[in-house]
């Protein structure tokens, strides 16, 4: 009944609670022929995309999990300037600030990460990563994180953790602020993810430092 479902979501506005309740109705007669859908949606500093995935799941086999899955997503955030970052369940983040985050880093481990940890056994080698990013992360003057230090880093660990089960990646977005018309400056967000790779195991990182240049954009990709 495209007039009620309509009417429930808010015309002219998605709603996403909303929306899953209505996708929920027929959850059940998609999966009784194979199919599992989900509502998903990621935001950019541009806007906020939507979209609905049909899966076959016979097709996909287990290999496929969607990550923007809005029914999915964990609670966790990345809050730049001009966006939030989601992040879904099977994958848990820490943050790098930009003041005072190497402090930080030693201060508290975030309860996701603390829980992947507790669940792979790996507390022991994310202690010395973390020793290891403190010391070695960051560059020799500012003592402000370097992102192509952090990216080296990652390599050292990322087999320890992979043989695990969890896969480790560090991540970079950068944003330019603008003053008026005279000027501005830009803000760097860093962190790392964990990803448990049997609940995410196609997950890939939104803003893998890996895959970005120096300015946070796509290899290959050009500016004009």
């Amino acid at each position: 009944d495209t007039k009620t479902t309509r009417g429930a979501l808010g015309v002219g506005k998605w709603k996403d609670q909303q929306f899953i309740a209505v996708l929920d109705q027929f959850r059940d007669d998609f999966a009784a022929k194979g199919v599992k859908v989900a509502l998903c949606k990621r935001k950019s500093g541009k806007g906020t995309y939507r979209w609905l995935e049909f899966i076959d799941v016979e097709e996909a086999g287990g290999e496929y999990v969607p990550q923007f899955d809005v029914a999915n997503f964990s609670g966790q955030i990345i809050k730049t300037v001009y966006t939030k970052i989601e992040f879904p369940h099977g994958v848990a983040v820490e943050e790098l600030k930009q003041w005072g985050g190497r402090k930080k880093l030693k201060e508290k481990v975030p309860i996701f990460v603390e829980r992947m940890l507790e669940k792979y056994d790996l507390f022991q080698e994310y202690e010395q990563m973390v020793d290891h990013v403190v010391e070695a992360g960051v560059g020799s003057n500012t003592k402000m994180w370097n992102i192509t230090k952090l990216k080296e880093l990652m390599k050292v660990y990322q087999p320890i953790f992979k043989a695990k089960g969890v896969e480790i990646f560090v991540s970079h977005k950068q944003e330019w602020v603008q003053y008026g018309q005279h000027g501005g400056h830009f803000e760097h967000f860093r962190w790392i993810e964990f990803v448990d790779r049997a609940e995410q195991p196609s997950y890939r990182p939104q803003r893998d430092a890996e895959t970005k240049d120096s300015r946070g954009l796509e290899e290959g990709c050009s500016v004009m």
